[in-house]
């Protein structure tokens, strides 16, 4: 509990962000569901293994009844678009659009960072349903002090 809480703290911190519980993290704490927040940083198409592993966690959070929150930022925010191809996979996983696509299917809350998709030349519009470009608030109102960070 401690280690989650300094991490909430130093995000908060290095955003400038004064932490509050609002809705999704409210919802998550009212139901008792421990909150599992994934942070993916990678491009799948450089390194599939880390996107892979994040997104095959987050299904197991989801099925051990979980709040999931996936936060893709820097270099991963290709991830969930309409255009990522099929062929983006690690060994003999299944294809990282079909995970990802299970996740969403199943109640995982989608983040993309408008910073980063601008600078990696990613428009909304190409964003799969059930994503969407994030906001400070939104982002952090995931965020309560039950949440264990994950970062791929």
């Amino acid at each position: 509990m401690k280690r989650t809480a300094a991490i909430v703290l130093v995000l908060g911190m290095l955003t400038g962000c004064q932490m509050g519980h609002t809705a999704t993290s409210q919802k998550a704490m009212n139901l008792g569901k421990p909150i599992v927040f994934f942070n993916i940083t990678t491009n799948p198409m450089v390194d599939a293994h880390p996107v892979t592993m994040a997104l095959q966690l987050a299904n197991h959070a989801l099925d051990d009844d979980r709040h999931v929150v996936l936060f893709f930022n820097v270099k991963s925010v290709g991830v969930p678009t309409k255009q990522l191809p099929l062929t983006v996979r690690n060994a003999e996983a299944r294809p990282v659009r079909d995970l990802l696509a299970d996740a969403i299917a199943n109640g995982a809350d989608v983040h993309v960072c408008p910073m980063c998709l601008k600078a990696m030349g990613v428009n909304e519009g190409d964003l799969v349903d059930g994503a969407h470009v994030t906001s400070r608030d939104a982002l952090f109102s995931t965020i309560g002090p039950n949440t264990v960070v994950f970062t791929y």
